[in-house]
């Protein structure tokens, strides 16, 4: 809901309606709310394979037990953002993923 304030925002569950949307639309970020995992694994892989320009972020609550699949997803994605965080920080991050290749933030 805070960033359809200022982005257009589309939203979805479906993983098969995400590709469909990013494949057929010009998106320029995806975010996805969800630990790191093999399936977000190859979800992530598939679209940068697919639109290398796309960036991805990820928002989780970070653990011990999802470092190992949080460090193989770096190579797919432009940012982290573990919860919680601060909207007001998150604001002012975005517009620097879309000029810097990749972006660290906690």
């Amino acid at each position: 809901m805070f960033l359809q304030d200022k982005y257009i925002v589309t939203t979805s569950t479906d993983f098969n309606v995400l590709k469909s949307l990013i494949n057929n639309s010009d998106f320029d970020l995806v975010m996805i709310d969800s630990e790191p995992n093999k399936k977000i694994e190859r979800f992530c892989s598939a679209i940068k394979n697919s639109t290398s320009d796309l960036k991805i972020i990820l928002t989780f609550v970070y653990s011990k037990k999802t470092s190992a699949a949080e460090n193989r997803l770096r190579d797919y994605i432009s940012a982290v953002f573990y919860k919680p965080f601060d909207l007001t920080d998150i604001s002012n991050i975005l517009p620097g993923i879309f000029t810097s290749s990749t972006a660290q933030v906690k």
